[in-house]
């Protein structure tokens, strides 16, 4: 089988997480706009100026994962300019320097220090499959970091913030999956993960202790890119006699292996915690009723929030031909978590400041795109609830899966 090139410029990326994920924003624009000026007066802070602030943006522009992930940026660019449109923070308009992680642990601690140190950027915004390269430095050095929360890392260090926890450093996990599998009528379940990955196994595992608790047997198989024969993968699925394929995998060649075993096991049920994005219809009915998972309010289920987002990609990342797909949105929502804590920081702000006040927010709802979280009490605790999406059987549109989002209980 054959995917279309084109799929991986549109894909999803693995981190997600979730990633992916992970799902968004307290717009509020209105009380975030220059009637708050007035910062004569305040000590001095990294980055904070009378009239702007500077953060840093750490992602993979190059590297393995780039052309995924490079929908994250229009998402981040698109929420600024809104609220830069709006007169900013307190006054302040919001920028940013970017940096180039490739993918890499090392590079990701060199970029993160040259953004700090050079580019003196009050903050850092993360979304790259190795944020544990720089997490224990920036830690260190008192930086907060806002993003998408892709492993477990996000949930060691206090200076991070994600309002979404695929993996957490206790081993938790949500009970969700489970309950989905079980409702398909699986009885035992495939999960492929890449050892490459340092975020893959973990979150396999919180996958396959959902899934037990839901009665549901499983076998791990490692699919690691470039290394694994797909076609002796796709026999192992066959002799186990699985009912589903689901895992933490590079989205490209999860879908490769999807597409191999669809051809022998016609009717093999497929979970990917990632893939809510239009381009996945390029590859057409061949993906009828894979689901995917997702943890905001999806745009088969409209809200105001979704057309205030779509109106600002058209305005300010016309380049991105598809903004209905969850990097994008997940750029958008990480940069309102950002705003939510530099305007929780108040007219004079510092990294301390931004860091305990945005933790005492209790009411992140994103304008109805997620559930109210808690980010004092998501720290170190998985996300419970996720829409489940399948893709209808002319392979060009989500069809969700019930009414509202499928909630479980914390595991571990």
């Amino acid at each position: 089988m054959e995917i279309p090139g084109n799929l991986s410029m549109r894909g999803l990326a693995v981190i997600i997480t979730a990633a992916i994920a992970a799902t968004f924003l307290a717009i509020g624009c209105d009380s975030r706009s220059a009637a708050n000026a007035g910062t004569a007066g305040c000590p001095a802070a990294p980055g904070v100026s009378p009239r702007e602030i500077t953060t840093g943006l750490l992602y993979p522009v190059s590297g393995l994962t780039a052309s995924a992930l490079s929908a994250y940026r229009a998402g981040v660019d698109a929420r600024l300019g809104v609220v830069n449109a709006a007169g900013g923070i307190y006054g302040r308009t919001i920028h940013y320097q970017w940096g180039d992680d490739q993918g890499l642990p090392q590079r990701n601690l060199v970029e993160a220090q040259d953004l700090v140190n050079n580019g003196h950027a009050f903050l850092i915004q993360e979304f790259t499959p190795t944020p544990q390269g720089s997490a224990q430095w920036l830690n260190s050095q008192g930086v907060p970091v806002v993003g998408t929360s892709n492993n477990d890392t996000w949930t060691r260090y206090h200076n991070m913030f994600s309002y979404f926890n695929f993996a957490t450093s206790n081993a938790q996990s949500t009970t969700a999956w489970g309950k989905y599998a079980q409702a398909q009528g699986v009885r035992k379940a495939v999960i492929l993960v890449s050892k490459a990955s340092e975020g893959s196994v973990p979150a396999g595992n919180e996958l396959r202790l959902s899934l037990q608790a839901a009665g549901i047997s499983t076998l791990t198989i490692n699919a690691e890119a470039d290394i694994v024969d797909i076609a002796e993968v796709v026999r192992e699925i066959s002799a186990s006699g699985a009912g589903m394929i689901t895992g933490i995998l590079d989205p490209t060649e999860f879908i490769k292996i999807v597409l191999a075993a669809r051809a022998s096991i016609p009717s093999i049920k497929i979970l990917s915690l990632f893939g809510y994005d239009p381009g996945v219809f390029a590859v057409g009915r061949q993906l009828a009723g894979m689901a995917v998972a997702v943890g905001f309010t999806p745009f088969e289920r409209p809200v105001p929030a979704q057309k205030t987002f779509l109106n600002a990609m058209v305005e300010y990342a016309p380049e991105q031909q598809f903004a209905d797909n969850e990097i994008s949105l997940g750029g958008w929502a990480d940069t309102d978590l950002m705003l939510r804590g530099l305007q929780a920081a108040g007219r004079c702000p510092t990294r301390q400041s931004f860091m305990t006040n945005l933790r005492a927010v209790s009411d992140f709802s994103a304008d109805g795109l997620l559930s109210p979280v808690n980010m004092g009490t998501i720290f170190d605790h998985p996300t419970l609830c996720f829409s489940f999406l399948q893709i209808g059987p002319d392979g060009h549109r989500f069809i969700p899966f019930g009414d509202k989002p499928l909630c479980g209980q914390s595991i571990s």
